[in-house]
């Protein structure tokens, strides 16, 4: 009898520290204003959580929509010529991001002005909301830091 309570505190105890993680992993939904490292435009994106568990972020709102001649600003320097016409809110600006030891790492993060993809990683900021995301190519060491304000 002793044995079955011990295992039932063991699995207990496995559930609550999984479910804590869960919680701690879902601080990163929302939607958070962005902006550009290399520019003036600001983009607001919406993460999420897949399916497998990992997080993605879509472009939901962009401050200057349409270009000077007052068409859609569209991902015209995206490798693939089918992509090209899509406009800039139906954009998934990251994915495969997944939460490991208090970071979300391994992301990969599509540049939409270069049409270059890139690593990415967030932290939280020490307000608990907003993120500290880091953009690199190869290695998170060699690479760029910018503040996402969480709106939602």
């Amino acid at each position: 009898m002793k044995q079955i309570k011990n295992i039932l505190l063991a699995l207990l105890l496995l559930l609550s520290g999984s479910a804590m993680a869960q919680d701690a992993a879902s601080k990163i939904l929302g939607t958070y204003k962005v902006p550009s490292p290399f520019t003036d435009d600001i983009a607001k994106v919406k993460i999420t959580q897949s399916k497998n568990g990992t997080y993605s972020g879509r472009i939901v709102w962009v401050n200057k929509p349409n270009k000077e001649d007052g068409t859609p600003v569209t991902d015209e320097k995206n490798p693939d010529p089918k992509l090209r016409t899509r406009k800039a809110t139906e954009i998934v600006m990251f994915w495969n991001l997944r939460y490991d030891k208090e970071e979300w790492v391994a992301g990969i993060l599509y540049d939409p002005y270069s049409g270059k993809k890139f690593g990415v990683k967030f932290s939280l900021e020490k307000n608990g909301k907003d993120l500290k995301a880091r953009y690199y190519k190869g290695k998170p060491a060699f690479g760029i830091n910018a503040t996402w304000t969480k709106e939602s």
